[in-house]
């Protein structure tokens, strides 16, 4: 135990704290199991019996080596396939153990542990997997990859989201690592309690899987519960998106709230968070934070969605519809306030993506809606969420609604109308600075009157140039929903469309027919012609200031 306490302390004291891209060694050098691998390694092992993923740490390469290599290459009785999983952070400490650098005396059982997982990944073992730097250098629900133990348990986390249908456990003896699995709903156990776990968890699976075949058998007509294999990953991917948006949109709205305070002392749950207490923490502090950002009434959503995600029962797809909308509306309202450094327009994308294949996949159209509503009714605090859901129809609703297209280019128009008043106001704007500026009548212009002109120039610049971008993001070849962001985020910050509302997938909806990128384009060329007078303008206007001794 003298091996785990000094590890720990090393830990702790941050004297094996290393950045995630630094290589140390022979193994972090290494070209090991980038993402793309792991994801194509899922079918063929999952499918093949291979259904528990055991994540190493470091004090177990150390202290119980020959116990780590039995347990990949030997059967266990009464267990099941299963692979080691080291994360990046334990192949990094063991490459400094190796040499000595940190602790001096456990140098000589750090170096056959680097032999014996250098010639696993070497070989491709199917049976050890190695976390590649990709994956450690991705934060997620509010991890430091400052702490080595946070960076164990994300790799726990992110093996978790990748292998859904696998189980994912701990091995540390490390008590505290331990904890911190447990809270975050990872399961944990030490060297002595592992192998006894393995066992009584396949017991239980096996009983599961009876359960469920007999359950199948029973109920041959419920084809659209959680793992169904027309939709196999939509919770999933929804509760990795939410969890990721969500935990950043957290982080930053409690730190402009209290400060520095907010993670000492203020927040409910402390990070690393489960969606579970990522959806808990927001029910906590609703109103003394979240309720002066976005509308009051979202808190419902919070409800339904804390109901339904974080729970082991089933749920079916008119279910998971309800959610995936609710989720793009939650993530909609915040989208308003902020993009949150990238990471909300992301989240927003991935989640409309989920909806619109889970709509494509359900052909019965005519019963959705029906399907929809009955799925909640029960539960009084979705009903509510229900009576505030938009009026999000999908493409097979359109075909019961003649009317549907006229009403669709009239609400494109009214779109459209905004785009060209903004247009309308810079240029107005525009020829108002310049006659100000004017070469002419600056030399007779007082200071004052020619500083605010020159500001009012600036802050065209500025705005030429924001919408220009958001214009261009939208006319690239491969442009995806995401781009609509800059050009809507410039439109509410200056609360241009206040007169005609319209949400980010309207305008997104509107830009991407054909009549209107033409429009576009011609609209870029007049801003980028507009950009260069603008900067002509400014560099002369800059020069005759200097000259007469106002800047």
């Amino acid at each position: 135990m003298q091996i785990v306490e000094d590890l720990h302390v090393a830990r702790v004291q941050k004297t094996v704290a290393l950045s995630v891209v630094q290589t140390c060694g022979e193994l972090t050098s290494m070209e090991i199991d980038l993402p793309e691998q792991d994801l194509n390694i899922s079918a063929e092992a999952f499918t093949s019996g291979l259904n528990i993923l055991v994540v190493i740490d470091t004090n177990i390469m150390i202290s119980h080596l020959e116990f780590v290599r039995s347990l990949k290459s030997e059967d266990i009785p009464g267990v099941g396939r299963l692979a080691l999983i080291i994360p990046w952070v334990v192949l990094q400490e063991l490459d400094n153990l190796k040499k000595g650098k940190m602790l001096q005396h456990v140098r000589d059982k750090a170096i056959p542990a680097v032999q014996f997982i250098y010639m696993c990944l070497k070989n491709q073992d199917s049976k050890l997997w190695g976390q590649s730097m990709q994956l450690a250098s991705q934060k997620i629900y509010g991890l430091s990859d400052e702490n080595n133990d946070d960076r164990v348990l994300q790799c726990c986390l992110q093996y978790q989201n990748l292998f859904p249908q696998a189980v994912v456990i701990l091995c540390t003896d490390d008590k505290n690592l331990c904890n911190k699995a447990i809270v975050s709903e990872v399961k944990a156990f030490c060297k002595a309690d592992l192998v006894t776990a393995l066992q009584n968890l396949n017991v239980n699976r096996h009983q599961n899987c009876v359960e469920l075949q007999q359950s199948k058998c029973d109920a041959e007509f419920e084809k659209t519960e959680r793992g169904d294999a027309r939709f196999p990953n939509t919770l999933p991917d929804l509760e990795k998106n939410l969890g990721q948006a969500l935990s950043c949109i957290l982080e930053t709205e409690m730190e402009i709230a209290f400060g520095n305070l907010w993670l000492e002392v203020i927040v409910y749950l402390k990070p690393p968070w489960t969606l579970a207490n990522l959806l808990k923490c927001y029910k906590k502090h609703w109103m003394a934070v979240f309720d002066y950002v976005v509308p009051r009434g979202l808190l419902s959503t919070i409800e339904c969605l804390h109901k339904h995600l974080c729970t082991s029962k089933p749920v079916d797809s008119s279910t998971v519809r309800i959610l995936l909308q609710e989720s793009k509306k939650l993530l909609h309202a915040f989208s308003s306030r902020s993009d949150y450094n990238g990471v909300l327009p992301q989240a927003y994308a991935e989640v409309n993506k989920l909806y619109q294949t889970l709509t494509e996949v359900r052909s019965d159209s005519e019963q959705d809606l029906s399907e929809d509503i009955m799925v909640l009714s029960e539960n009084a605090v979705c009903e509510k969420m229900e009576a505030m859901t938009p009026n999000l129809q999908n493409s097979e609703e359109k075909k019961l609604h003649p009317s549907f297209h006229v009403a669709q280019e009239n609400r494109h128009q009214e779109i459209w109308s905004v785009l060209e008043g903004v247009w309308n106001t810079i240029n107005l704007y525009s020829i108002e600075i310049f006659q100000k500026l004017d070469p002419n009548t600056v030399t007779v212009t007082a200071k004052s009157s020619f500083e605010e002109a020159f500001l009012g120039l600036q802050k065209l610049l500025a705005a030429v140039n924001d919408i220009r971008e958001g214009i261009s993001r939208i006319l690239t070849p491969t442009s995806s929903f995401q781009d609509i962001w800059t050009l809507y985020n410039f439109l509410i910050s200056n609360e241009i469309n206040n007169s005609i509302k319209f949400t980010a997938e309207e305008l997104y909806e509107c830009v991407s027919q054909e009549r209107y990128r033409e429009r576009l384009e011609v609209g870029c060329c007049q801003l980028a012609q507009l950009e260069h007078t603008v900067k002509q303008c400014h560099a002369s206007v800059q020069m005759e200031a200097k000259n007469r001794g106002w800047l």
